[in-house]
């Protein structure tokens, strides 16, 4: 058990790696005045060249194992920076190679990873579905596929379900491009609405 624990000990780690580069960003971003104006913004980013793109990935990677960045900031995030078209690629490069880690980090530590990366009560409101193999394949599925459903959760039980290594990388590859555009185009058009953005 201790030897488990020293092992997962990398996921803080990687989840304080991530927290503080998230602060460091914000931070220079302020500084900088970044965020007066939605121009202001995108001209910050993009004189980092390349590199932009390089940290947008690694970050959109990152909040499937971080909990206080919310992926709807992340999404819209893409769209603004890169356009519709090449910021949802970057979307659906960094969300699908983030789910895939999800689901591998579980399949290779069990249960003990699982109990650090999600909650307790969204275990038990989730793990009721791992005992029939065919209705969480279903299950899977279809929350991969959907926009608003609660894909990170469910990527990370799929490491303790019997579903192949290959079946749920093809679901996540299939699945998230669909509900990537609508997510973040949803959440774009939303903010635009009420001036935010």
């Amino acid at each position: 058990m201790a030897r488990n624990f020293f092992k997962l000990k990398w996921i803080d780690i990687l989840s304080l790696i991530g927290l503080c580069l998230s602060l460091t960003l914000i931070l220079f971003a302020w500084q900088g005045g970044v965020f007066e104006s939605r121009q202001q913004f995108v001209d910050y980013i993009h004189q980092f060249g390349n590199y932009s793109i390089f940290i947008f990935i690694l970050l959109q990677i990152l909040q499937l194992f971080l909990p206080f960045l919310p992926s709807a900031i992340t999404v819209t995030a893409g769209v603004i920076l890169y356009g519709p078209v090449v910021g949802n690629i970057y979307n659906y490069v960094g969300i699908s190679t983030g789910s895939i880690l999800a689901f591998l980090v579980v399949r290779r530590y069990g249960e003990p990873a699982l109990h650090k990366l999600v909650s307790e009560k969204r275990i038990r409101k989730y793990q009721d579905k791992l005992k029939n193999r065919k209705a969480f394949e279903r299950f899977f599925t279809t929350v991969v596929f959907t926009p608003l459903a609660p894909d990170n959760v469910v990527c990370y039980l799929a490491g303790l379900s019997d579903m192949s290594v290959k079946k749920v990388v093809t679901v996540i590859l299939l699945g998230k491009p669909l509900s990537i555009v609508i997510y973040s185009l949803g959440w774009t058009t939303f903010l635009d609405l009420i001036g935010i953005l």
